[in-house]
């Protein structure tokens, strides 16, 4: 079997992660010729092919991805290792990557943690659950905020808070004179719904299809601001989390009585990172926050 040259390996996984030689060459430290000339070794080593190389740049090869993956989490592993031996405790700095489906519950469990540790460099990505799980495996962020969380055994996770859904309608509705709504109410309506593969959308089916019901029409649209505007011009009736109502003087939220419509978030990470800091860090005022 033939041997890993951990510098050739590390050469590979800058130009993939940076998408090309150029910037790699910059974050390593080296000349490009020099980074051109490791990653062709290790080519050349092993009878592969792992960039497709043209005037635009550089492609990872079917070869090239698979490699990149393993990758990932080599150096992700090599980080751990590192911070496990210097022992850190105080979180001077380092850098947290953090994921969330939105920011209404993300960005107050962003403030609290960096009140308690403001040295580590901290940034959001908000995107939807299919794209944060891929993150997490990719380890190209540390943790996420979500609410669809799969049953993975590589996962960790920590309940964080739960909130109603809620059906939001404009102040002059006739159902805004109602203390509540029901789900033969909302399959009377048009509605105004997230994108397939929604939490908020999927709860809203469910009590509906347990209801034996369907809705008479829907409107879909891909983002909760754009919602919220569309529920205002009287385009529907639309959903939104309790957490996520900021208020709105043109629409009223209104429970949905009969339901169990609820969505629950968690603080979800790689089982194998939990260890790190600054992640552990993070779960811990995730903990208390939701204990409060």
């Amino acid at each position: 079997m033939k041997s890993m040259n951990i510098a050739h390996l590390r050469a590979f996984h800058s130009v993939a992660g940076e998408g090309g030689f150029t910037k790699a060459a910059r974050l390593l430290n080296v000349t490009q010729p020099t980074l051109s000339q490791e990653v062709k070794a290790l080519e050349d080593t092993h009878g592969v092919l792992l960039f497709e190389r043209s005037r635009r740049g550089v492609t990872l090869t079917e070869v090239g991805q698979a490699l990149f993956a393993v990758t990932r989490r080599l150096f992700a592993a090599e980080q751990e290792a590192l911070e496990l031996l210097a022992g850190v405790r105080h979180l001077d700095g380092g850098a947290l990557a953090v994921g969330a489906d939105g920011p209404f519950h993300a960005v107050p469990l962003l403030a609290a943690f960096t009140r308690l540790h403001p040295g580590p460099t901290v940034t959001l990505s908000v995107g939807n659950s299919q794209t944060l799980m891929q993150g997490l495996l990719d380890t190209r962020i540390d943790v996420a905020v979500l609410a669809d969380v799969p049953g993975d055994a590589r996962l960790y996770v920590v309940p964080f808070r739960r909130d109603p859904v809620r059906a939001l309608v404009p102040r002059g509705h006739r159902l805004a004179r109602q203390r509540a709504v029901t789900v033969q109410d909302l399959a009377a309506e048009r509605l105004v719904m997230r994108e397939v593969g929604s939490m908020t959308r999927r709860l809203i089916e469910r009590a509906l299809a347990d209801a034996d019901l369907t809705a008479a029409s829907a409107l879909v649209i891909e983002s909760r601001e754009a919602v919220v505007e569309a529920v205002a011009a009287g385009l529907g009736v639309g959903f939104v989390s309790a957490a996520e109502f900021t208020g709105d003087p043109r629409l009223v939220l209104l429970p949905i009585a009969g339901a169990a419509v609820d969505m629950d978030e968690y603080v979800v990470c790689l089982r194998e990172r939990r260890r790190l800091a600054v992640v552990r860090a993070f779960l811990e005022v995730a903990r208390d926050l939701a204990a409060a």
